[in-house]
């Protein structure tokens, strides 16, 4: 039987790369990331001319809320709010960011604003590094006109514009992470929808969950020096099948 070094050079690297390649991805899975969060709010993309938009600063003195819209004495303004919370998850598992609450006061048409606003989440982590990162989201507000006199079906509705992957990410042990909106839910995460409504006069609350995404595309194989060992791993036991 001929022995072809070259072959078993090849295939050993191979293999190795493989390993690795799940090593690293098998390090990314394990990881658990604990800390806080916090979110503020951006001035909406399309403002109406004429509305009353405000971004106060509330709970641990982030702008966490927007209120926006005119009414008359008698009435309560929009607002919508984030308060944020302790957490502690691994890497693509489902965790709960925080509290929105939505209140859809009677405001004037002519004040309200429909489309997107910017919602920054902050992730202060303690665990497994001390670090501070934030990711950049757009969210949607849909006004619906009050004219059925059923409070859930004028209810004004708050949505994803751009959910997914943020395009921030951050590294640990060479792997880049991001950060994922999965939706809202009532119901400690059993459910989870892509909006929520909140019913005409009132306040409406939700959490809104997550996910620490590890980017695959960041796990990168060690160069061909590397393999030196496994190489001659691979022809030794070449050698022996030889024999």
């Amino acid at each position: 039987m001929k022995f072809n070094l070259e072959g078993t050079v090849k295939i050993s690297k191979f293999f190795l790369a493989i390993a690795l390649l799940l090593s690293f991805q098998n390090q990314a899975q394990a990881a658990t990331f604990a800390g806080s969060t916090s979110a503020q709010w951006g001035t909406p993309l399309t403002p109406s001319p004429t509305s009353v938009i405000s971004i106060t600063s509330h709970n641990g003195n982030t702008n966490n809320r927007l209120t926006w819209g005119e009414t008359d004495p008698n009435k309560f303004t929009n607002y919508v709010q984030f308060d944020g919370t302790t957490f502690s998850a691994g890497v693509n598992s489902l965790f709960n960011l925080g509290t929105l609450s939505y209140r859809n006061g009677s405001t004037y048409t002519y004040s309200n604003f429909d489309g997107d606003f910017p919602l920054q989440i902050g992730l202060s982590l303690t665990l497994p590094f001390a670090t501070g990162e934030s990711f950049n989201f757009l969210f949607n507000i849909l006004n619906t006109p009050n004219t059925s006199g059923n409070p859930v079906l004028d209810g004004d509705r708050l949505r994803f514009s751009t959910a997914g992957l943020s395009s921030q990410k951050f590294n640990y042990q060479e792997n880049d992470y991001t950060l994922q909106l999965m939706g809202f839910s009532t119901n400690g995460g059993k459910a989870i929808v892509k909006e929520f409504n909140s019913p005409e006069g009132s306040v409406a609350i939700a959490s809104l969950y997550g996910k620490i995404i590890s980017d695959p595309k960041s796990v990168t194989v060690p160069e061909p020096a590397s393999f030196a060992g496994l190489s001659l791993l691979g022809i030794y036991f070449a050698g022996r099948r030889r024999k």
